[in-house]
């Protein structure tokens, strides 16, 4: 036998190491042998004591012979792999016993020690075992603490992305102050029809209500205020302003309902609609849902060419375009809720202003669609 090491090799000091050996002595040899070498040990002389020990407590190295009262080294070893993957393996064999060593090989095992072994040779391999499982320990938690910077960068990245695309929906009501709360109004009215079906992500459409309107930044303020009627070359600009939206907010939000809600908005049940003709089902029961409470809020709010209509005759012109300019079973939706359409459109008729935008530099402080703060 080699002489004992008076100091642990690096990286070794405190591993819990499993010795399972059922020759007496040489299992107490194997373990004053690691002690001294820094480990901590336990000993086990059978594949059940070997199993009871792993299912009590974590090894970073098993050192294991392949005979063994109750079964063989193999079933530990399967063990170990099911339990703690990461748990590394060494084999102790006989000459006689190539076959079986051969098997343990192919498990993929760190070291095979022929039997008589030099306990100079155990250090090493068990060292080496141990190097491998700390180093596996290490590159997991560097991974996982990269993933969650990632993660934290992502939900920042969100943030202020959000806040790009709601200045910009500002930008808008800013350019017409006639509509000014009016993406506000619109989101209330839509998430009450759509609470009605259940069958759209509410905090998703919210933020769709919110932006549905961006493309109309690209429409000159002289068109979007004018104190009359359209020209048709005016009004093929304002049809522009859903195709302008959700081409702005592509690079931005990787969201298909939103950029649907932005882009189809003003699609006809009838196929009539703007800006790519869609029909009937075709349409994202979304945007259907929002192009009812659009059409809603503008008709109940005053414009630059004409008064607000009231409640009772917006209602009915709804009504009137069931099955031709919407979905008809979002309009039996919309009259399932229209006493809480009222309690809103009373609310807003009576002063509950939206939030104002944020000024250059100010921060929310509150989450924007589910999302936390920004921490500065």
């Amino acid at each position: 036998m080699a002489r004992l090491v008076d100091s642990p090799p690096a990286g070794a000091a405190g591993a819990r190491v499993l010795v399972v050996e059922d020759e007496p002595a040489i299992c107490r040899a194997l373990a004053r042998y690691l002690k001294r070498a820094g480990y901590q040990v336990q000993t086990a002389a059978s594949v059940p004591e070997a199993l009871a020990a792993v299912s009590r407590g974590r090894f970073e190295a098993l050192l294991v012979d392949l005979r063994l009262p109750g079964g063989s080294g193999l079933d530990v070893l399967a063990h170990v792999r099911t339990r703690s993957p990461e748990t590394r393996l060494i084999m102790m064999s006989g000459n006689a016993e190539v076959a079986d060593a051969a098997a343990a090989v192919e498990q993929r095992i760190d070291a095979l020690i022929q039997k008589p072994f030099d306990l100079a040779e155990v250090g090493v391999r068990v060292g080496e075992a141990v190097a491998r499982y700390r180093a596996a320990g290490s590159a997991t938690a560097e991974r996982a603490l990269l993933e969650s910077r990632v993660r934290q960068r992502d939900t920042e990245s969100k943030l202020w992305v959000l806040r790009a695309a709601h200045s910009l929906a500002h930008a808008v009501e800013a350019k017409d102050p006639y509509t000014a709360g009016h993406a506000q109004r619109v989101t209330g009215y839509a998430l009450e029809i759509a609470r009605a079906d259940g069958g759209v992500e509410t905090e998703r459409f919210r933020l769709a209500g919110r932006l549905h309107d961006v493309g109309k930044i690209g429409v000159p303020d002289s068109v979007l205020n004018k104190p009359a009627r359209l020209t048709p070359e005016e009004f093929d600009l304002v049809r522009q302003h859903p195709g302008t939206g959700a081409r702005i907010l592509e690079p931005l939000i990787d969201d298909p309902l939103v950029i649907g809600v932005v882009r189809w908005h003003h699609e006809r049940w009838d196929g009539g609609g703007y800006p790519d003709g869609l029909a009937g089902l075709d349409i994202p029961l979304p945007a259907r849902i929002l192009a009812v409470a659009d059409t809603l809020d503008a008709m109940t709010s005053q414009r630059s060419y004409r008064s607000a209509q009231p409640w009772a005759a917006a209602v009915a012109e709804i009504r009137r375009g069931a099955g031709s300019q919407f979905d008809p079973r979002v309009v039996h939706l919309f009259e399932a809720v229209l006493p809480g359409l009222e309690d809103l459109f009373r609310e807003y008729d009576a002063g509950g202003a939206p939030t104002p935008p944020l000024a250059c530099g100010e921060h929310a402080e509150e989450p924007i669609d589910g999302l936390p703060p920004i921490q500065s």
